[in-house]
């Protein structure tokens, strides 16, 4: 009987049955960011062998292209016209058995919740930060929040940050609160490595949305004010457009030196990442502060806001700057840029020592520990 227990065991790590653990997914419909590639791992780790999935109202069927933007669209009207109505919640009755786990907090609106369930949550920013949101998100998510404070079930932060400020909102008193920090992504590393043209010497790097909690505007503000590109030094920010992106690219086209090549390919965001002098993000928020682990990984020294989750996610290796003080920001670039070799080289080994803690592996084994226990 004890082999047989054991190998029950190494066929369901979750040490539940199939039908009783369901991932409420649907956070992939609406989100494509880096909140969805954890969602991803997560529904590919333990679905279907040990649990099943469930997308809004389409059960385990998982939308793409138009159908997907179609339903997420369905989806966010349902939430901001029913909220948390008990009228026509998904799964009704029949959904009461299962332990769930929600991969965002705003999709306990439209599903039952109990005390034995599961939610995910990335930051409080639509209550702490409210100023960065439209005010339907807000509306929508303050009551989210408060019907999880109702219920009282199991979260998980990505960050002790973001732990900190749900609970200086909501107080302890939930079946357990637990951070389970978020991991790099090693795969986006793995390949060659391309130049990016019209990169001619030494230059400053910021990847990310363009949006107003990234908090670009800042960074240029302080790029230009001490002059980097009369030193040749320039500056590139890359990613995806994002509320707010207007002004961070209107000033970004008076500045001299900066270069905005909008969304890059992996080949040369590896190169960036090898060849910059400083990684500069000085946000507004982030619930977990992966741009500033991903430059971690390739040895990249951050420089970021002080106190907040991307500090944490480094373990301390970085230059830290009040978000809102253009001038301190320069002075962590000039403070940079004037590193001796030996002392680059000491803080990449360090902060890639960080990076190599922060596996997918282990974020994987701490969530089939918290299931098994749940």
């Amino acid at each position: 009987m004890g082999s047989a227990n054991g190998e029950a065991a190494r066929s369901n790590p979750t040490g539940a049955a199939v039908s009783r653990l369901l991932f409420e997914n649907s956070l992939s419909i609406l989100n494509r960011t880096g909140a969805w590639h954890i969602a991803r791992d997560l529904c590919q780790e333990f679905v279907p062998e040990h649990a099943r999935v469930r997308y809004w109202r389409l059960g385990a069927f998982a939308p793409e292209g138009l159908a997907r933007k179609i339903a997420a669209r369905l989806m966010m009207l349902e939430i901001s016209w029913l909220k948390d109505s008990r009228h026509f919640l998904i799964g009704g009755k029949t959904a009461g058995g299962d332990t769930k786990v929600f991969l965002d907090p705003l999709f306990v609106l439209r599903s039952e919740l109990t005390e034995k369930d599961i939610v995910l949550c990335h930051d409080v920013g639509p209550l702490s930060h409210s100023f960065l949101y439209d005010a339907v998100t807000v509306a929508n998510y303050r009551i989210a929040y408060e019907k999880i404070r109702r219920q009282r079930p199991g979260i998980v932060f990505v960050s002790d940050w973001s732990k900190d400020k749900f609970v200086s909102l909501y107080g302890l008193n939930f079946r357990f609160l637990t951070t389970i920090p978020l991991y790099v992504r090693t795969g986006l590393f793995d390949g060659p490595l391309e130049p990016l043209s019209g990169i001619d010497g030494r230059f400053f790097l910021t990847v990310g949305a363009f949006e107003t909690r990234k908090n670009q505007i800042a960074a240029l503000e302080a790029y230009r004010d001490c002059r980097f590109r009369e030193q040749g030094v320039q500056y590139v920010l890359c990613g995806p457009r994002g509320d707010g992106r207007e002004k961070i690219f209107d000033l970004a086209k008076s500045i001299p030196g900066v270069v905005m090549p909008g969304y890059v390919p992996d080949s040369q965001l590896r190169w960036l990442y090898a060849h910059a002098e400083a990684f500069v993000l000085p946000s507004l928020l982030e619930g977990f502060g992966m741009p500033a682990l991903e430059a971690a990984y390739m040895g990249l020294l951050p420089i970021v806001s002080e106190g907040s989750a991307l500090v944490e996610a480094v373990d301390g290796v970085c230059l830290q700057v009040p978000p809102k003080d253009v001038a301190a920001i320069g002075q962590a670039m000039r403070n940079a840029l004037s590193r001796s070799s030996a002392e680059k080289a000491k803080t990449s080994r360090e902060l890639r020592e960080v990076a190599s803690r922060a596996s997918k592996e282990r974020f994987l084994q701490r969530w089939r520990s918290l299931l098994q226990a749940r």
